[in-house]
């Protein structure tokens, strides 16, 4: 598969019971499909056009394949030639290092690979715990039930931290590698994308191209890459996905088209 030019949709199959079959791919992710921490693996794959055996688990019953090769029961886990690795970050460092290619995503000068670990660092710490927030009080709450004034101060917390570590840093792009992606492109880009598609859906509006011009310049230049079109929920996908989130209607980690599977097991102990 090449990584420019095939945009084949590395999403995963099904197999409903007992362990997934053996396969003669040299790599195995277990992911789930709408995970944007598993998403983060399946780019750096696509990227670099690898050879690779997607497996989706159900998160909300999680089988005891995934304990095996992840111990906390997380997306995503590698399996590489007998070896497994999770945290997503792992996952991607370990892929790029693995397998070089000749636009590394990791900078050579060490101080803008700092630079970048540090944009990847703020995002875990500011902006992932602000967008779970605005998740879980406004998509996840019925409105007859929502803190109005808690969602609020979510939201505003949320477009701080997007005007400070994205809005600011983004230069003249539109990547914050300049015209080429950079890691902190890849570990971003799942989460921002989320809160495009999620839009009107919010009770807040957070991105706009009033406020965050250079944010969302730099969501839809990141649809645009071959191995992004290969690998991210589209805004169809995502918001039926959404909606059964909201409703608890199927296990999450189940594809709400049916089009790419999932892997369900005996939740472990």
């Amino acid at each position: 598969m090449s990584a420019e030019g095939d945009t084949q949709a590395m999403y995963g199959y099904e197999t409903l019971r007992g362990s997934p079959p053996p396969t003669d791919k040299p790599i195995r992710i277990i992911s789930m499909e709408y995970c944007p921490f598993a998403e983060r693996a399946r780019i750096v794959a696509a990227k670099h056009g690898l050879d690779v055996d997607i497996v989706n688990v159900s998160l909300s019953n999680k089988p005891a394949f995934l304990f095996e090769h992840s111990p906390n029961g997380q997306v995503p886990a590698l399996i590489h030639e007998g070896h497994s690795f999770f945290e997503s970050e792992v996952v991607v460092e370990y892929l790029e290092n693995r397998f070089p290619d000749t636009a590394p995503l990791y900078p050579k000068d060490p101080a803008a690979r700092a630079t970048a670990r540090q944009l990847s660092v703020q995002h875990g710490s500011k902006i992932l715990p602000a967008f779970y927030k605005v998740l879980s009080s406004s998509v996840k709450t019925p409105e007859s039930e929502r803190d109005h004034e808690a969602v609020k101060a979510s939201a505003d917390a949320l477009l701080k931290g997007i005007e400070t570590w994205f809005e600011a840093k983004l230069g003249d792009g539109p990547f914050f590698g300049g015209q080429s992606p950079i890691v902190t492109d890849i570990l971003t880009f799942p989460w921002l994308s989320r809160l495009d598609y999620l839009g009107d859906k919010l009770p807040v509006q957070i991105l706009s191209a009033e406020k965050t011009p250079k944010t969302l310049r730099y969501i839809h230049a990141m649809r645009e890459l071959p191995y992004i079109k290969a690998t991210s929920p589209t805004a169809e996908s995502f918001a039926k996905f959404v909606k059964s989130y909201a409703s608890e209607q199927k296990p999450l980690g189940y594809n709400i088209d049916s089009k790419h599977p999932f892997y369900a097991g005996p939740a472990q102990a």
